[in-house]
């Protein structure tokens, strides 16, 4: 084979490896636009957010019997974020009473906020506060009730 043929799989190769580089590096990826997104948001933006989340999910001092907080980042167009809707079905009544269940639309307007403080970069996503509000973990893509139920039972 001679150079030129061989220049016609210069590209085909590139494709591919940059493919399997996002595969393998994806949470890698994903956490970076998150933590950057975090740093875009003002001071002022920051405590505004964090002192609606603490009225909303610190259930020490708001008074609500909550353990948990799981918030669904997702869309209604979204096909991984409609499976995940039968997912925070079952854990609402699987765990009711103990965690509340949040759904945040990336298409409705007022949620752009919640989506740049947890600085949300794929949808879905899921954010899992304890009972004080705090985030104690986050996952991407499709999560399992059986999956998410390991972090309410094991987590005090």
């Amino acid at each position: 084979m001679g150079m030129k043929e061989y220049k016609t799989y210069v590209p085909v190769a590139l494709i591919v490896l940059m493919f399997f580089s996002l595969m393998i590096f994806h949470k890698n990826i994903a956490t970076y636009i998150s933590q950057s997104k975090i740093e875009q948001l003002s001071v002022n933006s920051k405590k505004s957010i964090s002192d609606t989340i603490s009225q909303k999910y610190n259930y020490h001092h708001n008074g609500k019997s909550y353990d948990y907080t799981f918030i669904e980042f997702g869309s209604t167009g979204c096909h991984s974020c409609r499976q995940m809707e039968e997912v925070m079905e079952k854990i609402k009544n699987e765990y009711k009473g103990k965690v509340n269940v949040v759904f945040v639309n990336l298409m409705v307007p007022e949620s752009k906020r919640y989506f740049e403080y947890y600085g949300i970069a794929t949808i879905p996503t899921q954010v899992l506060l304890d009972k004080e509000g705090k985030e104690f973990f986050r996952h991407t893509g499709f999560y399992s009730a059986n999956e998410l139920s390991t972090h309410f039972t094991t987590k005090k």
